[in-house]
């Protein structure tokens, strides 16, 4: 197929993605949100979880992880509501209901349209992935690895969801454990477990942030200034650091 071609498949499927998860989502419980809420993010503010970003997390959560009695809720969304897609909807559903969430290794541009791509937890299985805005920051992308939930869309692979970028640590636990053939070393599942490790550290400290706790530190570690009238001095305390994600992941 020339590039033409592709996209002329894809674009369409992009919309009937949009249109699917967005069925889907109407179909999630509050339960299936409170729980993407605790594997996720259990000490965010609600209104950090309102943002576009981490609301996409949530519900991707929410729909593609099962409970702990093992059932999804794309699965009854599809099994309660499927019905009500018209039959490209539907057809595309069941396919997006076989999608999965891993890391992969971006290689090179495919010569027609779209990325080739490696699935690091499946031996560097070779995928065909079309995404428009992922394709155009291949250049300053290629080689970097990235989690996110694809699904076999027929000629290629398509997205959906949030893609995060992992840290070294994660990666390197990731392939040990497959390589010893044991589960991923996480509570949760390696997209929760991605998604709150990026939360977090959207929610560290910036440099402008560190720079005012340093001066901060440095004050109340100077000699204590008592107020006029003062019977005493006043008790100080020098603020603690966040734990970085890596160490509040486990």
């Amino acid at each position: 197929m020339i590039r033409a071609e592709v996209l002329a498949q894809y674009r369409p499927l992009r919309a009937g993605i949009r249109r699917v998860l967005h069925e889907a989502t109407k179909a999630c419980s509050r339960a299936d949100l409170n729980r993407a809420v605790k594997q996720i993010a259990p000490w965010a503010e609600e209104e950090e979880l309102e943002q576009e970003d981490p609301a996409e997390m949530l519900v991707d959560v929410a729909l593609f992880e099962p409970n702990q009695r093992g059932r999804r809720a794309f699965d009854r969304f599809l099994a309660e509501r499927g019905e009500r897609l018209d039959a490209a909807d539907r057809a595309l559903a069941e396919h997006m209901a076989q999608a999965w969430f891993s890391l992969f290794r971006l290689t090179e541009r495919h010569e027609a349209a779209g990325l080739w791509l490696e699935d690091m937890l499946e031996a560097n299985h070779r995928l065909w992935l079309v995404d428009e805005t992922l394709e155009a920051s291949m250049p300053a992308s290629a080689g970097i690895i990235v989690g996110m939930r694809l699904f076999d869309a027929g000629p290629f692979h398509a997205g959906f969801g949030i893609l995060v970028q992992p840290d070294e640590e994660t990666i390197d636990f990731c392939l040990q454990a497959r390589a010893h053939g044991g589960p991923l070393p996480f509570r949760h599942s390696l997209a929760a477990t991605l998604y709150g490790d990026q939360l977090r550290a959207e929610a560290l400290p910036g440099p402008e942030d560190l720079a005012l706790l340093q001066t901060i530190f440095e004050v109340l570690s100077s000699e204590p200034i008592t107020p006029a009238g003062a019977g005493k001095e006043r008790s100080r305390r020098s603020p603690h650091p966040r734990k970085s994600p890596q160490q509040r992941r486990r």
